[in-house]
């Protein structure tokens, strides 16, 4: 048998989980994840109830394909796992002309996906909880929908473990100790021990910069919130009678199985920087402004309750784009950062890519707009080449 490399994965979030079970389903067989707490700990930025799977990226056609690749490896695993990881809901997208929902819908359509304009007579007719008034481009896909995000991570921890892998919980790791190339990379945890490997992969999400401080990478950490409102009926507001929704910056989902009746609501807008371990302070007026919004769109929320709120955390890039690449001068060891508030949907997707970095073989997307090269003047500041 063929030499393995001893390949560690530090985080077991949507990313890390994904690249072990890709790796483990590509034949390799010493794969070992490391956790800092637990797979869906509530600090972690994929834990949650739900994910937004769209196929909306305005004029970027190059995520709308993604999505369509990340898709099929969804039902893939919902095949395997014999479990609903995926619930269509359809995407309602309001805008007005000129604004990027007439493109999206035209990829939509490139895509073979089902996607129609609504006039605002159809629109009220078929989704009445909405308020169209200030909208004059409504359009509607059938294949967006609902991940059930929690859900998503317990599958692909199942399937590690059944595929022969390790998940090693409470293991965090403080320090990379990579200096001499012909050696293994030594991880030290803050137990004291130190774990050797031949590749590592580094998918930690707002801990990034813990383990890369000197190197500078250009990514921010915003506080985000999502706002869940209670007392709306299934029967108006249920998956089958209303949509996952898109207008501008915010996005909500429908009342579903798991989600406590709660109708979903949140803004993309990034927020204020914060530290990952520090206090999680909540900001009521970034709150009620995002409420306001929302009663606004959907006049029945005045009357509901805004029953709970969650603060969670984007590692966001310069330009929203991920970044998946070695790192700067070895390339034993794979980076995933910036995943910017929208990199949940491609979890599977981007575990194979990753992948592909690690065993050294031509990915199945072209990752020239995910390379740390387009920061390079940062990099160049640093005396550091990128590999």
């Amino acid at each position: 048998m063929a030499y393995q490399p001893q390949i560690v994965i530090i985080g077991a979030g949507i990313v890390g989980l994904s690249t072990a079970y890709a790796l483990l389903e590509q034949g390799m067989h010493k794969v070992r994840v490391l956790e800092q707490a637990v797979v869906s700990h509530a600090k972690s930025t994929s834990a949650s109830i739900s994910r937004l799977l769209r196929f909306e990226y305005g004029a970027d056609a190059f995520y709308s394909r993604m999505v369509q690749l990340s898709l099929k490896l969804w039902r893939d695993l919902e095949q395997k796992t014999q479990r609903t990881l995926y619930t269509p809901t359809g995407l309602l997208s309001l805008g007005r002309e000129g604004e990027e929902v007439e493109r999206a819908r035209d990829i939509a359509l490139g895509l073979g996906l089902s996607s129609e304009y609504l006039t605002e007579q159809a629109g009220r007719q078929r989704f009445p909880q909405f308020e169209f008034k200030n909208y004059n481009v409504l359009t509607y896909n059938t294949e967006g929908g609902i991940l059930h995000a929690s859900a998503c991570l317990q599958a692909l921890k199942r399937a590690i473990l059944d595929l022969g892998g390790e998940i090693i919980e409470n293991h965090r790791v403080t320090q990379i100790a990579h200096e001499n190339p012909g050696r293994p990379i030594h991880l030290r945890l803050c137990s004291g021990e130190e774990i050797a490997a031949d590749r590592v992969v580094v998918a930690v999400g707002p801990w990034i910069h813990r383990l890369f401080s000197g190197l500078r990478l250009p990514i921010t950490l915003t506080r985000q919130y999502v706002l869940y409102f209670s007392g709306l009926t299934p029967a108006s507001f249920g998956v089958g009678v209303f949509p996952a929704f898109i207008e501008k910056d915010l996005y909500g989902f429908p009342v579903h199985k798991g989600s406590h009746r709660w109708l979903k609501v949140a803004s993309h807008e990034f927020g204020r920087p914060v530290d990952p371990d520090g206090a999680v302070l909540i900001e009521d007026a970034v709150i009620a402004s995002t409420a306001c919004r929302a009663r606004a769109l959907l006049p029945a929320l005045r009357e509901a309750e805004l029953a709970h709120v969650e603060a969670c955390i984007y590692d966001v890039s310069p330009d929203e784009n991920f970044i998946l690449d070695y790192l700067p001068g070895d390339q034993r060891i794979t980076l995933a950062t910036g995943l910017s508030g929208h990199g949940f949907k491609f979890g599977p997707l981007l575990g194979h890519l990753l992948s592909n970095l690690v065993r050294e073989v031509q990915p199945e997307v072209p990752l020239g707009r995910f390379r740390l090269a387009r920061f390079s003047y940062q990099h160049e500041q640093q005396t550091i080449s990128v590999a």
